[in-house]
């Protein structure tokens, strides 16, 4: 007789809230779960702390506003860590280190750098979109530029001025009407 496969006598929940309830059962300190909030801390303050970054920095794209959620999200994680070194330093012996001392350090650290990571990015993406609308120059702002010069006098031995007084201004194709 060949045995029966563990699944057919699992007794796992059903029903929704069920589900949702033991999807809780090994949450320990929810560094590592995929949500943002574990119960006792107060949705108002992550709100406020994500509200205060996009003030800061007003993201202007897509882009730009996933990397403030993630800096909002890590350094909610990595001030979570700490209070949660502090808890288990405050109930361990004098002198002695708690066991989830190193991973909750390292909670700390590697949110503190991703955070650190996305800021880096976002300032990046902000300077070269900066960068971009200060950069562009339009057909017709070309065509005036090369026609102010090519009325200014030279003299003979400079008959187009323009590949020479123009250099950082080049035509680019017009893919916006103005």
């Amino acid at each position: 007789m060949a045995p029966q496969p563990v699944t057919s006598k699992s007794t796992g929940p059903k029903t929704a809230s069920g589900k949702a309830a033991s999807s809780k059962n090994a949450l320990r300190h929810g560094l590592a779960s995929g949500t943002i909030l574990i119960p006792g801390e107060d949705p108002a303050e992550f709100q406020a702390l994500e509200d205060a970054l996009f003030t800061q920095y007003q993201p202007a794209d897509p882009t730009q506003t996933i990397l403030v959620h993630d800096m909002a999200k890590h350094h909610w994680l990595k001030d979570r860590a700490l209070r949660l070194q502090g808890e288990a330093l405050a109930l361990a012996t004098p002198g002695e280190i708690p066991a989830s001392f190193p991973v909750l350090l390292r909670y700390q650290t590697t949110n503190d750098r991703a955070f650190y990571k996305a800021l880096d990015t976002l300032k990046v993406l902000q300077l070269q979109a900066e960068n971009d609308e200060h950069d562009f120059v339009s057909q017709q702002q070309y065509d005036i530029a090369e026609q102010r010069l090519k009325s200014f006098n030279f003299g003979p031995e400079h008959d187009d001025p323009a590949p020479y007084c123009m250099p950082k201004i080049q035509k680019t194709q017009q893919t916006h009407p103005e």
